[in-house]
């Protein structure tokens, strides 16, 4: 069979991958997980000259496997993910700027379906960075939106942030002008910062709330108080292993004999079994999988065969 070996762009991701397509690869990818038929390495970080090298890999039933490899330098961070095929070999080398803000959404896409209530939702968004958009995007894809507020630190940033998603998404924003008061009633609560500190207390949490924690992906982070785990219902991670190193809030948790390991779920799980209560309290602590990676990745190579996308390399 011949392969076909493709440079995959920027632009191309853009326009073969959408929010709901990236969406339903994470379900199957975790699906097969759950079924212990997909494997998934933590990130492995190392620091060379004051550069952090960031390498997470993965691989599907399918038979296709990769890595994710980006760099933190004084540049801008470049992303790409290498696929390959155990029977094809090498297939692609894709640009993974867009692709990592997609899988990253489509997770709090996917855990949001599984772990919030249904029907119309408020939706509550901490953070107006890169991330942000597609986090709406993904809850957008899986819920109808009956009000969203968003909170940032930056005014200036905040104001601009809801005009230009409102427009781009085509959904209305309203900025808030507390953290407080953008929780007030949410259903739905995302939090995408790169807080050292946690930015929601516990005491703005409704009873019945989903929390979608996505920018403390290291240990050294926190945007939710450990007594918010706590309490929690379900606290559902990408990536338990992943989480040991890098949920600072669980760490702390266990560490202060509030939370334990084994009661922590892997969305794997939850996709195999979905639950069938989901009051009260849930969060999803999502931390960036490198199978989240590959599963769109893949699908990503798949459309670009389709299409015509791509470079031949």
């Amino acid at each position: 069979m011949t392969t076909h070996k493709l440079y995959i762009s920027e632009a191309d991701v853009h326009d073969l991958m959408d929010m709901r397509g990236a969406i339903e690869a994470l379900r199957s990818a975790f699906r097969e997980q759950g079924n212990d038929e997909a494997m998934n390495s933590p990130r492995a970080r190392a620091q060379y000259w004051g550069s952090r090298l960031n390498i997470m890999s993965a691989g599907l039933k399918s038979g296709r496997f990769g890595f994710k490899a980006y760099a933190g330098t004084k540049s801008p961070t470049v992303y790409h993910v290498m696929l390959y095929d155990a029977a094809l070999g090498h297939l692609a080398i894709i640009e993974a700027r867009r692709l990592s803000r997609l899988r990253t959404g489509a997770a709090t896409g996917l855990a949001t379906d599984l772990l919030a209530r249904t029907g119309p939702i408020k939706l509550a968004l901490i953070g107006a960075g890169e991330q942000a958009r597609t986090q709406l995007a993904a809850v957008a894809a899986v819920r109808d939106l009956q009000s969203i507020r968003v909170y940032a630190r930056n005014r200036d940033n905040l104001v601009a942030f809801c005009a230009a998603a409102s427009k781009e998404l085509d959904l209305d924003l309203q900025p808030a002008r507390s953290g407080e008061e953008c929780l007030e009633n949410a259903d739905v609560v995302i939090t995408a910062t790169d807080s050292q500190t946690p930015v929601v207390q516990d005491a703005w949490l409704p009873a019945n709330v989903h929390v979608n924690t996505i920018g403390a992906n290291a240990a050294n982070r926190r945007e939710l108080e450990t007594s918010t785990f706590a309490r929690a219902r379900f606290i559902v991670t990408d990536d338990v292993d992943q989480a040991r190193i890098e949920a600072g809030e669980i760490i702390d948790g266990v560490q202060a004999g509030s939370l334990r390991w084994e009661n922590i779920a892997q969305i794997a799980d939850i996709v195999a079994n979905p639950p069938t209560n989901v009051e009260g309290l849930t969060i999803f602590k999502s931390l960036g999988a490198a199978l989240e990676d590959i599963a769109v990745a893949s699908a990503i190579y798949d459309r670009a065969l389709a299409q015509g996308r791509g470079q031949r390399i």
